[in-house]
């Protein structure tokens, strides 16, 4: 009989390990305490959404670094991408539904991102979501208009120095505790009352800051794309 090859025992045996791990784990439950900081999150940060304390005020410094990297992606998207030859693709109108869907879409969209970004520490949502959510509504309208087109519409130059700008904002409301003879990273605005708009401290600057600097790189990812391969 014919042995089966390398490349498929190797998966199987790995889904065969995984589908065991999740037996084990399931019918034989592990008894771990709960992380010391969890059990007094509310109280230290006055935020209703544990996730949000936690990667904005108990672990802000790799919330910082992954914004730096995204930061990195849109620039070497932006820089490798500019100067290339790009395609030349002829126009090609897009049907009476999809303008009427970007249409219809588009301000929806602005307006959840904008609830997840100014309720992410309430509920469940954030800077990183929100401003997904309204780069998405973007890349709805380059569908229906064009890419160039909307580039025209925001500006793209003055766009490009707003982006820097919401990032140099970012890093220095991190680092401005130090200035005062605090730890850098740390939060030294008071917490509020937990369910309150104005509650969290520096979480909901942040998560306006963070879903600004998501939303605009990720219409510079989508713009510089659409340029060098055509339209979408």
């Amino acid at each position: 009989m014919r042995r089966p090859p390398l490349s498929l025992l190797i998966p199987a045996l790995i889904l065969v390990i995984g589908m065991a791990i999740l037996f084990a784990v399931t019918f034989f439950p592990v008894s771990i305490a709960p992380t010391p900081y969890l059990a007094r999150e509310t109280r230290d940060t006055g935020v209703a959404n544990l996730v949000a304390g936690v990667y904005l005020n108990y672990r802000l410094y790799d919330t910082i670094f992954e914004i730096l990297v995204f930061a990195v992606a849109v620039i070497g998207v932006r820089y490798y991408l500019t100067g290339k030859e790009q395609a030349t693709v002829a126009a090609v109108p897009e049907s009476q539904a999809v303008r009427t869907s970007a249409d219809l879409l588009f301000s929806p969209l602005l307006i959840i991102g904008f609830y997840l970004i100014l309720f992410g520490h309430l509920f469940a949502g954030g800077g990183f979501a929100g401003g997904v959510v309204g780069g998405s509504g973007l890349l709805l309208c380059a569908i229906a208009l064009g890419g160039d087109v909307v580039a025209r519409r925001f500006h793209e130059s003055v766009l490009e120095r707003f982006e820097w700008g919401i990032l140099a904002t970012i890093l220095i409301f991190a680092l401005a505790p130090a200035w005062f003879g605090a730890t850098p990273f740390t939060d030294m605005l008071p917490p509020g009352r937990v369910g309150d708009l104005a509650s969290g401290g520096s979480i909901l600057i942040y998560n306006v800051l963070i879903g600004i600097k998501v939303f605009t790189g990720t219409w510079v990812i989508i713009y510089y794309f659409t340029r060098h391969r055509g339209e979408v």
